[in-house]
């Protein structure tokens, strides 16, 4: 009975320390009021139930209008219904999971993710490297917060919108009215 409790030990023990040496340190990030443009996007990412090495001009090209919504933790629950309410093929999705420990993602969230996503129309990146919001100049990582840029047909990306949706939203979950009041004022955005 002692050598399990041992071993339970040292495997929370050794657990701890793998997520520790995986946590991400601080990217280097593009000034927020830099001038971003499409040249400046990553070259390749990932696409949720797609290839992992989707190639940028897959999803942005010049002379098209997109919208890229950068969503924190609590948003994704809120954004994988946006599909129901708005019929539009120039969004993007953008989970924000870079602050999360390398072991953590690769067990629990981009599963997790997966799941959420399968139904959705609407593409949504896995940055799980912080490739984009480090790209976007994007510092706030609050997790009940999401960010809507505009690619304009310029090639030049600027910030929009920025919204909260209720803290605790993915651990708590939404009610219905809450759902629909959030996805009612996000809707707007798009109009």
């Amino acid at each position: 009975m002692k050598n399990i409790i041992k071993i339970v030990i040292l495997g929370i023990v050794g657990f701890g320390i793998l997520v520790y040496l995986t946590a991400p340190k601080n990217i280097n990030k593009i000034d927020e009021n830099q001038n971003v443009t499409i040249e400046s996007l990553p070259r390749y990412f990932d696409v949720l139930g797609k290839n992992p090495y989707t190639k940028m001009q897959d999803l942005f090209k010049e002379g098209e209008e997109k919208y890229l919504v950068v969503l924190n933790h609590d948003s994704l629950v809120v954004f994988k219904e946006l599909y129901k309410k708005i019929d539009k093929n120039n969004i993007v999705l953008i989970a924000n999971i870079s602050n999360t420990p390398w072991i953590v993602k690769q067990i629990a969230v981009n599963g997790e993710l997966e799941k959420m996503y399968k139904e959705s129309k609407i593409p949504l990146i896995n940055d799980s490297d912080g490739a984009f919001i480090s790209t976007l100049g994007q510092r706030d990582t609050k997790q009940n917060k999401y960010f809507v840029y505009k690619l304009f047909t310029n090639g030049e990306i600027k910030k929009i919108s920025e919204g909260n949706v209720k803290e605790k939203a993915l651990e708590n979950g939404l009610s219905k009215d809450e759902l629909e009041k959030s996805l009612k004022e996000i809707v707007k955005i798009f109009e």
